[in-house]
């Protein structure tokens, strides 16, 4: 009988148990060794007996945390979806959004994925209770035939009318703080005002508040004394000569004046 060679090459493919090139998990003494290609070093590190190592070289048993949790998520997923069909199995490499997955960590990226999707349709299942609970009233007004039952509450009804709630010091516009009184303390402008205040730029130290206040009344003095200004007699031209002048006639303007020169 002719013999045929053995399908893969014993000097070239390293012996199992060993890594692939790639594998980013864990390799016991990994990290103190070197000199030798990936796969040939893992292979002697995992079958070495001088290596602490686990018994087990897959640590997971690869089962489903629950099988009677999956059936249930399995129904959840069939009824949102509306077609008879089981939900998507989750591989490493799966670039789609998982809800609640960022709630879990430090587990493989299947039992990432299954406790990530158990908290989703617990959520989503709780919300359709709720959305159920909450028609059933509606459904009640809808169809006045089907008479409600009589509820007994631990609540005594005192009164058959409804008495209205009305507050004592109901809302009233304050109006302009401009036209308040100096002494009223809601003459101010509140903090993140973009308006222009008068008189506000030249005081500092203080809470916008304080210095709008503060603000507020010295524009509302000062425009009291303008009033009060233009009311007065007019003096006439005899007394003319007896107001200061500001335009000097025998000399000439100070270097570096920056006013108006008719």
């Amino acid at each position: 009988m002719e013999q045929f060679p053995p399908k893969f090459s014993r000097v070239l493919v390293t012996p199992d148990p060993h890594y692939i090139p790639g594998y980013t998990g864990y390799c016991p003494q990994l990290k103190y060794h070197m000199g030798k290609p990936y796969a040939q070093l893992t292979a002697k590190l995992l079958t070495s007996p001088e290596i602490s190592r686990s018994p087990r070289l897959v640590l997971t048993s690869g089962m489903s945390p629950s099988t009677a949790r999956e059936n249930t998520r399995v129904e959840i997923w069939r009824r949102g979806a509306g077609q008879r069909r089981s939900p998507p199995k989750m591989i490493p490499g799966f670039t789609g959004f998982i809800p609640r997955s960022q709630n879990y960590f430090s587990k493989t990226y299947a039992v990432t994925c299954q406790e990530a999707m158990n908290e989703f349709d617990s959520e989503q299942e709780a919300r359709i209770r709720s959305a159920s609970a909450e028609l059933q009233p509606v459904l009640t007004r809808a169809f006045p035939e089907d008479k409600p039952r009589a509820l007994n509450t631990p609540l005594l009804t005192i009164s058959k009318e409804p008495v209205s709630c009305k507050s004592p010091r109901s809302w009233k516009s304050l109006g302009s703080p401009y036209s308040m009184e100096n002494d009223d303390p809601y003459k101010y402008f509140i903090s993140g005002f973009t308006g222009y205040v008068p008189r506000a730029k030249f005081l500092v130290g203080s809470s916008y508040p304080i210095t709008t206040n503060k603000a507020l009344i010295q524009f509302g003095k000062q425009m009291k004394r303008s009033h009060s200004a233009f009311d007065l007699p007019r003096a006439s031209s005899d007394d003319m000569d007896s107001m200061p002048s500001i335009y000097r006639t025998h000399r000439g303007m100070l270097p570096h004046f920056t006013g108006h020169v008719p």
